[in-house]
């Protein structure tokens, strides 16, 4: 077997093996100054003297460890003898030139080598021996730790092991060398592929990993437990099987991942089962845009606790009574509206309906938007259940005897003078004058007349001085304003008088 074929297999065993360092080691007096003059004298040729003197090889270890003076830990390293200590000297030291002696001496070529290209720039004398390197553990030990990526990239691009790009992608820093080392072709267990793409964080990485897969088991179970949108999309494209789809959508824990396939279901029932039981109330949503049955429907909105789910439902509905009887029972005003505003509630029968019966003054004024007809007002304003939306309807009403019965009924004042105020038949003022409702009434009906002989009447027999005063107002014979001005019991009516003398 060649000097670079693999490393030895005896590591972990002679490892086992290797007697400890001891910690108190007794040094002689004359090493450990040798040491001092070695590590501290300004004239570098008597550090290499000194330290070409000493003979304790526990110093000299101690130095190669630690000493920054390149010449001097490596006098100090030549030093050791003992295998021991010199594998101490390969792990431990701080300077890779120190360890790769260390390594070189214990017969351990292949790391030897690798410590020398791991922490060395390009270049051309260490591409020479980079280029000797065929043992894979030692490739893939450059391809996890070499400063320089070009030696990173050489060295996975001579392993062909599938164990040892396994065992390189879990173990590499550098997220490009994981996916080189996937898209080798040996590189082909979907076991391994599939805990790549679970276990991995780099987008790129797990993308490299999928592609590679086609179990689609395998596929799904990455899913299930995926975060990215742009991974798992590219998962289910891959994934043909509607049953493992199903499989995701209904065990998967992720709701961002059952929500990704609910638009492209098509079976009703897979949908209903979402809608009624997923617990993430955007994923209910989404199914229910999809489902017809009215019966599922109408359970949604009976059961469901979220209103933007149950709102969908409702612009779902076709039946216009299931819409008549969500916009008069649901206790959300939102998804009340919606039954309204559901373009499949089209005839104005139904809207009167909602507007009679509604106990929501807000239903009752949303569905009344949806009335023109005036009988439909004038049944609103007979029938509705609400006051305010029965009093809302007078400014679509101009049928005569309902604006009649409205002052004549004066249920409330100054709702019975909205109606008066459109009323200008002079004969129907008149006759609603002649049954002194109320003082206020009579002085707004009288204002509207313009009738001289109905007006002078008025001036001269109304005992009520507001109802002369708006009388006199709209009087023009001088005559009558005269003896008004003089004659009128009340000061005020008198002055009116006066002033249109005047005029």
């Amino acid at each position: 077997m060649g000097l670079f074929d693999r490393f030895k297999k005896t590591d972990k065993k002679e490892k086992k093996e290797r007697k400890p360092i001891p910690k108190d080691v007794e040094i002689d007096e004359d090493q450990l100054l040798l040491k001092k003059i070695a590590t501290t004298d300004k004239d570098r040729y008597a550090r290499a003297a000194a330290a070409d003197q000493i003979t304790d090889q526990y110093v000299a270890l101690d130095m190669s460890k630690n000493v920054k003076d390149r010449a001097i830990r490596l006098i100090a390293i030549n030093k050791v003898k003992d295998k021991d200590l010199l594998w101490d000297a390969a792990e431990n030291s701080q300077f890779f030139d120190v360890r790769s002696f260390a390594y070189e001496r214990l017969g351990e070529n292949n790391k030897s080598i690798a410590e020398i290209v791991i922490n060395t720039k390009k270049n051309p004398n260490v591409d020479e021996i980079f280029e000797k390197v065929v043992d894979e553990e030692t490739l893939k030990w450059i391809a996890i730790e070499a400063d320089d990526k070009r030696y990173r990239n050489g060295a996975v691009d001579k392993i062909e092991s599938a164990q040892v790009l396994e065992d390189l992608v879990f173990k590499a820093k550098d997220n490009s060398i994981k996916i080189t080392a996937i898209n080798k072709e040996n590189f082909k267990d979907e076991n391994v592929l599939q805990k790549v793409a679970i276990d991995q964080k780099d987008e790129n990485v797990k993308i490299a990993a999928i592609n590679k897969i086609n179990d689609e088991e395998k596929l799904a179970e990455i899913a299930k437990c995926e975060d990215n949108a742009k991974i798992r999309s590219l998962i289910f494209e891959k994934i043909d099987d509607k049953n493992i789809l199903k499989e995701i959508i209904l065990k998967s824990e992720k709701s961002d991942v059952r929500l990704d396939l609910v638009p492209n279901l098509d079976d009703e029932d897979l949908l209903t089962q979402i809608a009624l039981n997923d617990k993430d109330n955007v994923v209910r949503s989404e199914a229910v845009k999809k489902i017809s049955n009215e019966g599922t429907l109408l359970k949604i909105i009976k059961t469901d606790d979220d209103r933007f789910v149950r709102q969908i439902a409702v612009n779902n509905i076709e039946n216009p009574k299931e819409l008549i009887d969500i916009a008069l029972n649901d206790s959300d005003q939102f998804v009340r509206n919606h039954a309204i505003k559901n373009p499949n509630l089209v005839d104005e029968k139904d809207y009167l309906e909602i507007v009679i019966n509604s106990t929501n003054e807000d239903v009752a004024n949303e569905a009344m938007k949806h009335i023109s007809d005036e009988k439909a007002f004038i049944k609103i304003l007979n029938e509705a259940k609400l006051e305010n939306i029965r009093k809302s309807t007078l400014d679509n009403i101009d049928d005569l005897e309902t604006l009649i019965r409205i002052v004549l009924a004066n249920e409330d004042e100054e709702f019975s003078l909205k109606a008066l105020n459109k009323i200008n038949v002079e004969s129907c003022l008149i006759k609603i004058y002649e049954q002194g409702i109320s003082e206020n009434i009579s002085v707004r009906a009288v204002s509207k007349v313009r009738n001289q002989k109905f007006l002078t009447d008025v001036v001269n027999n109304e005992p009520q001085w507001r109802v002369r005063e708006a009388a006199i107002k709209h009087i023009v014979s001088k005559k009558v304003l005269k003896e008004t001005s003089l004659n009128d019991e009340n000061e005020y009516v008198r002055n009116v008088a006066k002033k249109r003398l005047n005029l």
